[in-house]
């Protein structure tokens, strides 16, 4: 009984991830090049630094920080004797505004911690972090924002595919009905344009929540010049993980994924524009929860990159060896790695999480390269994947994976 009800739940399991397109493909992952603007906000120092002036901790939330205007080369509320935290973009990018008394905080997407605003306690407690919010703009690499507003940056190129993504974790109080506002907002703000003009998507819950369900804010287009607000209500709780919004040149609209997730495909801009170059994180109204966000990048689609541990470039999804099909060498692969954490693309990770499991030998059978379907049930046995798949669910594989190959081929053509 026990085999019996594993292999149905593995069968649903693998039903899931082949037949939806968002596991297989993913989404794109921001490259920054030169010859673009982008943004590099990844937060950097040790989060358990005890830095302090005569006795005095300068890295506690209640810590000296830079006033309205920046004191001391120092941003609007950056800390003022805080030297072993940075809260500046790399490189890429340049900050405008920091509200809230945010800390570095231990981060579960990175070594060396992230912006994180906590210690809000619901209503009547202890509520340091009312509306924390980051704003930064884009910038060409090494170069100041063009523009002499604060939101005035170098607008993405709307010719060529752009990606935005960032970690966060939101934690809502217990009573606390305010929730997170807004998760982020993109604008593409002219010159000396304040705050809002030009906004171009905004993800946030329209008002007070205990769910963490958010609402896309967008627009339905039907011509140049011809769009109309809309709302898309996003149908599950957005409380930690990796936001992307990718700009889709060809198609002149976006994609958003949360993880391998795509919430809403195809959807357009509120200014029918996506030259964007501003983006706010988090804020937009009183809120009391707890919010950590990391890794904050903001870049092209890089359309050469190569196959190998960061993804499969050009290559079909699934190819771990690069060597331009999928076949029983990257099911090989994947026996070697199953179940394996701190594992790279090459490793197995096909959708990049982390981990080398069922997900990832899905995408494997929606796109095997073998001309006979009753060749992956052999190779899954010759990779000695058999043991941890039972029957039933490589038979399954097998036969979902090629409709699922020939749903993308149809897709294509």
């Amino acid at each position: 009984m026990k085999r019996i009800i594993t292999t149905v739940l593995t069968i649903t399991t693998l039903l899931l991830v082949i037949s939806s397109t968002s596991v297989l493909a993913g989404p794109p992952v921001p490259y920054l090049d030169d010859a673009y603007p982008g943004l590099n906000y990844l937060f950097s120092g040790d989060p358990n630094t005890t830095e302090s002036t005569d006795g005095v901790l300068d890295c506690a939330q209640d810590a000296l920080r830079a006033g309205t205007g920046g004191d001391g080369g120092k941003l609007h509320n950056d800390f003022l004797n805080c030297d072993n935290w940075d809260f500046q973009p790399t490189d890429w990018g340049q900050a405008s505004f920091l509200q809230g008394a945010f800390i570095l905080g231990e981060s579960p997407f990175s070594d060396d911690g992230g912006w994180e605003c906590s210690g809000n306690a619901g209503p009547g407690g202890y509520n340091p972090c009312v509306n924390s919010t980051i704003r930064a703009v884009t910038t060409y690499k090494n170069q100041p924002a063009p523009g002499p507003g604060q939101n005035d940056g170098a607008k993405m190129d709307e010719s060529r595919d752009w990606v935005l993504s960032f970690d966060f974790k939101i934690e809502i109080p217990a009573g606390d009905t305010s929730g997170n506002d807004k998760l982020f907002e993109v604008n593409g703000a002219t010159a000396g344009a304040s705050h809002g003009n030009d906004t171009m998507v905004v993800l946030g819950t329209g008002g007070p929540t205990t769910t963490g369900n958010y609402t896309l804010h967008h627009a339905v287009c039907t011509g140049v010049d011809q769009c109309q607000d809309a709302s898309t209500v996003i149908d599950k709780p957005l409380t930690e993980g990796k936001m992307t919004l990718h700009y889709d040149a060809a198609e002149g609209n976006y994609n958003l994924w949360h993880d391998s997730d795509l919430l809403v495909a195809d959807f357009d801009s509120y200014s029918d524009r996506y030259d964007a170059s501003f983006l706010q994180i988090a804020g937009g109204g009183i809120d009391f929860a707890n919010t950590l966000y990391d890794n904050i990048i903001w870049g092209v689609v890089n359309d050469s990159a190569a196959c190998g541990p960061e993804g499969p470039g050009a290559s079909v999804p699934g190819d771990f060896n690069c060597d331009g099909t999928v076949d029983v060498a990257d099911l090989g692969i994947i026996g070697a790695n199953f179940n394996g954490s701190s594992v790279t693309y090459v490793d197995g990770d096909a959708n990049l999480d982390g981990g080398v499991d069922v997900a990832d030998l899905g995408v494997v059978g929606a796109n095997w390269s073998a001309a006979q379907s009753g060749s992956l049930s052999s190779a899954l046995q010759s990779a000695g994947l058999n043991a941890l798949v039972p029957e039933p669910t490589t038979v399954a594989l097998v036969g979902l994976g090629a409709l699922c190959l020939g749903r993308r081929r149809r897709r294509s053509a």
